[in-house]
């Protein structure tokens, strides 16, 4: 791997990471905001949006690990030690 590339996998890092800090605090959100709901209508909103702010933060929980993954196989290979 290129140096190039690791610096965008490295970037690619700490966006994924920042995106799983934001979809976990829209779920804290909307969470709160279901214990406030009043109708039935508006706890159902509320829970489906928590749920998919959920799902979202678990897709970048996934792609994340991909990341770290891929960057300890260039390690392994180039024998590089560069921060993970």
């Amino acid at each position: 791997m290129t140096s190039g590339n690791k610096n965008e996998l490295h970037s690619l890092k700490e966006i994924l990471k920042t995106a799983i800090a934001r979809e976990d605090a829209s779920y804290r959100f909307y969470m709160e905001a279901l214990e406030n709901a009043v109708t039935t209508a508006e706890k159902k909103l509320l829970h489906e949006l928590a749920l998919e702010e959920l799902e979202h933060k678990q897709k970048l929980e996934r792609q994340y690990e991909e990341i770290l993954a891929q960057l300890e196989i260039d390690r392994a290979i180039t024998g590089d030690d560069f921060n993970m």
